[in-house]
């Protein structure tokens, strides 16, 4: 009797004590406030994050070019609520730099594909040149910042992208400068023209 008591008290003890690690290690029960840091600069919200006894790390970052770099946007936990020192305080912050990007093959595809497509991506400069071509609205060539590039070249989402798009209509050559023997050519044409269309109407 005396030995099943002490198996039970020892077994009582041991989970107690197995409680009480626990309790130490997940500081069950112990919540402190979070700081707000939302639009602090990354200096400044360290700072407080630490004072208030919590860690963080950087989980994300953005750019917004009217947003000061290195700018805090979002936290997680938000700021003013509970929660454990042991969890630690995510931030996304303004990055320091505009986002770099591998630019995609634009050419042989529709003004309205390459715009959407590099509106996804982020750009937000761009410009659309329509030049004489037979393809309508056909991606033509394309230039970052003024200068010819190539799908897969390295550009940041703030530069100006440039799309030269065909207008659908083709240069001809003006009538006052065809050849005298080209001219006569294209004239005795368009005589055969208008003579078999005269044909055509007289049978209907």
């Amino acid at each position: 009797m005396l030995n099943c008591l002490g198996v039970i008290i020892v077994a009582v003890a041991g989970l107690y004590a197995m409680y009480m690690l626990i309790d130490l290690f997940t500081q069950h029960g112990k919540e402190a406030k979070v700081p707000s840091v939302r639009n602090m600069s990354l200096d400044n919200a360290i700072r407080k994050i630490e004072e208030a006894g919590f860690e963080w790390e950087i989980s994300d970052s953005l750019y917004n070019e009217s947003i000061k770099p290195g700018m805090v946007l979002e936290q997680e936990p938000r700021g003013n609520t509970m929660a454990k020192k042991t969890r630690p305080i995510r931030l996304t912050i303004n990055a320091f730099n505009p986002m770099m990007v591998n630019l995609p093959p634009l050419t042989e595809t529709s003004c309205r594909d390459a715009v959407s497509r590099l509106k996804n991506m982020g750009f937000k400069y761009i410009d659309i040149d329509t030049v004489p071509s037979a393809d309508q609205g056909l991606v033509l060539a394309v230039k970052v910042n003024n200068h010819s590039v190539t799908p897969g070249s390295k550009v940041s989402i703030t530069d100006r992208v440039s799309i030269e798009v065909g207008d659908g209509r083709i240069n001809e050559m003006p009538f006052d400068v065809i050849p005298d023997i080209e001219k006569d050519s294209l004239q005795q044409k368009q005589r055969d023209k208008a003579r078999a269309e005269d044909k055509s109407n007289i049978y209907k």
